[in-house]
């Protein structure tokens, strides 16, 4: 490339005042360093062959529009995106340092060191974490993908160009060696955390082969089952493994301790009054203590031979705000995850105002449930937490901040949803399969919209889509059959893939904006009317 083909950043009068081509190309892109002003930075550039095709240019927007979310010290840093003569390119922070796959080349005795092993995976964890918050899954993580900077080896994950995302459709990749066995049947809608946590695992199990030894006990334990082929058996967050590598880290030093204790003849008796971690039974349900120091528990599930109502033999849930043990009370800030998955028996509960959060799969195909009232103070809604039951109107709490992914779909009698203000996005299959569902309100601070958020919700008629709302994911509409008008409020089109599977849909939109409409791609599939 001839410097004289490089021009400023769309929107930014800076030049670049010096280019070199670097010899780490990707598969599709060519590498550069640039600088501005004296500040040097890495310039990756689609290459001419890519430039004209859809996918890859729609796969580099994701990239840099993913990117530009994110700020995590253990991220790459996206800066600005352009087009120059060449095409588009993508700015971000200039790193210096090697590449995983290069120190285990050159120096694997670097993860030899303990200290070292422990920092990268504590340092990836982080990262990984991170994205998965912002509802991103890496899907690419491999030796290659993951530097260690010059200066304080500090872990950075680079290039997002495969990564996995709600709003982009079909723009994900992988490294066969190092993919989960989702990815390589090409079950994508299978994506999830977990598909990165089995990454983890085979990058454990890539720097045992690399070093020629094995890893400590704590990682070998734990790089088991981050590569189970059911996804159901692996750690269900970067979080979690976390937490089970310095788990086990502490069971190994217990042990140790143990040993010289009944070597040097000491008598080791276990403290009796901590409760944490333990269980106990009141009125049919079970209650684990969370923590001893913040008096807090949650409900795990009841007792099978809990007392039933007298006239319909159901079982009616009264969930305690406080419980009494051994003379402590504890708050009931949580029901657990699955703590009551495909009961089959339960008509209705009681939840508690200290209630923070209900777990995934919590409620799971419990289709006896028919009402439920969220109380205000609830903060999280995990995924599938009345997946398939048989609740018919939700009033969602203004506490609310966050909702994984199906928490009402298959609710087959839902009819009238409320959702409050506060609320950024529903997630993936939010109320997908409400077939009966006729009215929803979104509320005014909604900005994004997830894949198959009301699929197959065939009683919906209408819906406003409020301005804020800049994100659409595909096939959120799909096999609404009684859907005819949509008001969409927002003043640019939303990008979009496919979301309806027809096309006799009114969009009612501003009045200014008719014409971008029915410029812009799939909106201009559908009868565009500027009354708003």
């Amino acid at each position: 490339m001839e410097e004289a083909s490089v021009v400023a950043p769309i929107g930014n009068e800076e030049v670049f005042d010096r280019i070199e081509p670097l010899d780490n190309h990707g598969g599709t892109s060519n590498s550069y360093l640039v600088c501005i002003n004296g500040q040097q930075f890495f310039m990756k550039q689609l290459k001419a062959e890519y430039v004209n095709n859809p996918r890859y240019r729609v796969m580099f927007m994701k990239e840099f529009c993913k990117g530009e979310e994110i700020n995590h010290p253990h991220i790459v840093s996206y800066k600005e995106t352009g087009v120059n003569a060449d095409g588009p390119y993508i700015l971000m922070e200039y790193l210096t340092g090697d590449t995983v796959a290069k120190r285990l080349e050159e120096n694997p005795a670097y993860f030899c060191n303990k200290a070292n092993l422990d920092r990268f995976f504590t340092q990836l964890l982080q990262g990984l974490k991170c994205l998965h918050e912002n509802h991103i899954v890496y899907c690419d993580l491999k030796p290659e993908n993951i530097m260690l900077t010059r200066i304080n080896n500090d872990v950075k994950i680079l290039d997002l160009g495969f990564c996995e995302t709600d709003d982009y459709a079909f723009t994900a990749g992988m490294t066969k060696s190092f993919s989960a066995p989702e990815q390589q049947q090409k079950e994508r809608n299978e994506l999830d955390e977990r598909t990165d946590i089995y990454a983890v695992g085979r990058l454990m199990e890539h720097i045992e082969e690399k070093t020629g030894k094995h890893l400590p006990y704590p990682y070998r334990h734990v790089m088991k089952r981050c590569i189970e082929k059911e996804k159901t058996k692996r750690y269900k967050s970067a979080e979690e493994v976390a937490k089970a590598l310095k788990r086990d880290r502490r069971i190994v030093w217990t042990l140790i301790a143990a040993l010289v204790i009944a070597t040097c003849g000491w008598l080791y008796v276990e403290d009796q009054n901590d409760l944490t971690g333990k269980t106990f039974t009141l009125n049919g349900l079970h209650y684990t203590i969370i923590s001893e120091d913040s008096a807090t528990c949650m409900v795990t599930g009841r007792d099978p031979n809990m007392a039933r109502d007298d006239q319909t033999g159901d079982i009616n849930l009264y969930i305690m705000e406080y419980i009494e043990v051994k003379g402590r009370t504890f708050r009931t800030i949580e029901i657990a995850d699955g703590a009551f998955y495909e009961d089959g028996e339960v008509a209705s509960v009681y939840l508690p105002t200290t209630l923070k959060k209900i777990g995934e799969n919590a409620f799971f195909r419990d289709t006896l449930l028919a009402s439920v009232n969220l109380p205000e103070g609830l903060t999280e809604l995990e995924s599938k937490c009345f997946f398939q039951t048989g609740i018919q109107s939700v009033k969602l709490p203004k506490s609310l901040k966050s909702m994984g992914g199906s928490p009402f779909a298959i609710c087959r009698n839902l009819k009238s949803i409320i959702i409050p203000e506060g609320i950024k996005e529903l997630n993936l299959d939010c109320f997908a399969r409400c077939e009966n569902l006729e009215s929803i309100k979104l509320p005014s601070t909604l900005e994004a919209i997830k894949r198959g958020a009301f699929w197959e919700c065939r009683s919906l008629k209408e819906i406003t889509i409020p301005a804020t709302v800049h994100t659409i994911g595909e096939y959120v509409f799909y096999y609404c059959d009684s859907l005819k008008h949509v008001y969409n409020h927002a003043p640019e089109p939303q990008p979009l893939s496919v979301i309806f599977n027809r096309r006799d849909v009114t969009i009612h939109v501003p009045a200014a904006s008719v014409e971008k409409y029915r410029e812009a791609e799939h909106w201009r599939n559908f009868t565009i009317v500027g009354d708003l």
